[in-house]
């Protein structure tokens, strides 16, 4: 079933597609950056907004183990986290996309989401 777009989830994507959006936040940080542009938003509407806008695939949820991050760029991707300073960075691999589809023809699955996240030390906080 197609969700209407509201103005709650223009607004919601208006905002995280700002380059300086594009960090990957928190709902916690999302609710701030949300807030700030629009006083009249509230955090159950933006929980509830960002909750459908994932199930519609506009926007990616990506469990990390610091919890919840959220991605304007849904396209098949990994991420690197840095456990130092948090920074993270988006990382784009052929070798991902045919993972998938040997997991697809030896299971016989569909694989419709997939999150692959990897964690280390970045060259900033090595040095």
């Amino acid at each position: 079933m197609e969700t209407r777009n509201t103005k709650q989830k223009e607004l919601i994507l208006e905002v995280m597609s700002k380059k300086e959006n594009m960090i990957h936040p928190n709902i916690q940080s999302l609710n701030k950056i949300i807030m700030d542009s629009d006083k009249n938003i509230g955090q159950a509407t933006i929980y509830r907004n960002i909750n459908k806008l994932v199930k519609a695939g506009k926007v990616k949820k990506i469990s990390t183990k610091m919890g919840y991050l959220y991605d304007i760029n849904t396209s098949l991707h990994g991420h690197f986290i840095c456990e130092k300073c948090g920074n993270i960075i988006d990382l784009y691999d052929n070798k991902y996309q045919s993972l998938i589809n040997d997991i697809e023809n030896k299971f016989h699955f569909k694989v419709n989401n997939s999150n692959y996240v990897f964690y280390g030390i970045c060259n900033r906080c090595q040095k």
